[in-house]
């Protein structure tokens, strides 16, 4: 049906991520290719119905890729490639086999020249390295989305140093260079307001922890959280007591309404949280599934005895109403 979003044009050119995340407003992005709007896999039960237990009801699946085949689909994903924190975000590290999406983990040097975050070893006040010594990936979706049920199973790597996402915004592409973050679409004056919305996020070094929380970037001026450039919505930090561990394979969910975020994981309510269409304009958001190395949940170096290590997942599925 995908009466919510509009399709975005497969592209070639190099995409920037998280801070460079925001697109231009509206879906009027160009390209020399043909629309791209992939649907259901061939491999997906059309009937399928979100995981057991969760408490939505009402939704058909939509849109859907199980990871059945030997390769990435590029009618359905591009990738991630920027230098970001400690690692750089190479195409070739996104494989298909076995029934799993995989993001391979490597130690290998790449020079990054804009990368501006210090590199395991360097101390404050001493100048970028220029390099970066591991590798890592992402793809992005290339249909947009709205509103409705975002579901994926999936398992983080084990070892200290990678921050793993199942997580929805709208992608900015430019026919440029963006091999660093130095693009900040937040300084551009064509982006208008855009949010992002964060299911799942994971820093290795703590397999019983992950994060939920959704955002407004570049607001209406005056309606910013104080002092801040953005709006952070409905953060909560999961903590784990028992045997549960994130290196084991698990679904997370959310539901996206015109008034209403709810995260779920393997179909508990994790959190629910107003997310009025009126207050935060919502538009249209492609689906993320990224690592990148980082120094985030206070890591102090990335844990090289588990390379090459992998982020996993399993499938990836959208329900409309």
């Amino acid at each position: 049906m995908f009466l919510s979003r509009c399709s975005i044009k497969k592209v070639s050119a190099i995409s920037l991520s998280l801070a460079g995340l925001l697109s231009v407003s509206g879906c009027n992005m160009t390209s020399n290719t043909t629309d791209r709007v992939a649907g259901v896999d061939p491999a997906s039960d059309p009937n399928v119905q979100p995981y057991q237990g969760t408490a939505v009801s009402g939704y058909k699946l939509t849109w859907s890729d199980e990871f059945n085949g030997t390769e990435v689909d590029e009618n359905r994903w591009h990738y991630r490639v920027d230098c970001k924190h400690w690692s750089q975000q190479k195409p070739e590290n996104n494989k298909v086999y076995g029934g799993l999406y995989r993001t391979i983990l490597k130690k290998e040097t790449v020079s990054c020249p804009n990368n501006r975050w210090l590199q395991p070893g360097q101390s404050k006040g001493d100048k970028p390295a220029g390099v970066v010594q591991y590798t890592a990936g992402g793809i992005i979706s290339n249909d947009e989305f709205r509103y409705g049920y975002y579901e994926a199973r999936l398992k983080t790597p084990v070892g200290a140093g990678w921050h793993s996402s199942f997580w929805m915004m709208r992608n900015l592409t430019k026919g440029q260079d963006a091999s660093s973050l130095a693009q900040n679409p937040l300084t551009r004056k064509d982006v208008t307001s855009q949010i992002e919305l964060d299911p799942f996020e994971n820093d290795s070094i703590d397999p019983k922890h992950f994060q939920i929380d959704a955002h407004q970037w570049k607001p209406e001026p005056g309606t910013e959280d104080p002092g801040r450039t953005q709006n952070k919505v409905g953060t909560k930090q999961v903590y784990f007591k028992d045997d549960t561990l994130l290196t084991d394979f698990h679904v997370i969910g959310m539901e996206f309404t015109e008034t209403t975020l709810r995260y779920f994981f393997d179909g508990k309510l994790m959190k629910e949280t107003s997310f009025a269409a009126d207050r935060y304009k919502h538009n249209d958001v492609s689906i993320w599934l990224t690592v990148i190395g980082t120094y985030l949940g206070k890591t102090q170096a990335i844990d090289d005895s588990r390379l090459p290590e992998q982020f996993q997942v399993d499938y990836v599925r959208f329900f409309e109403k």
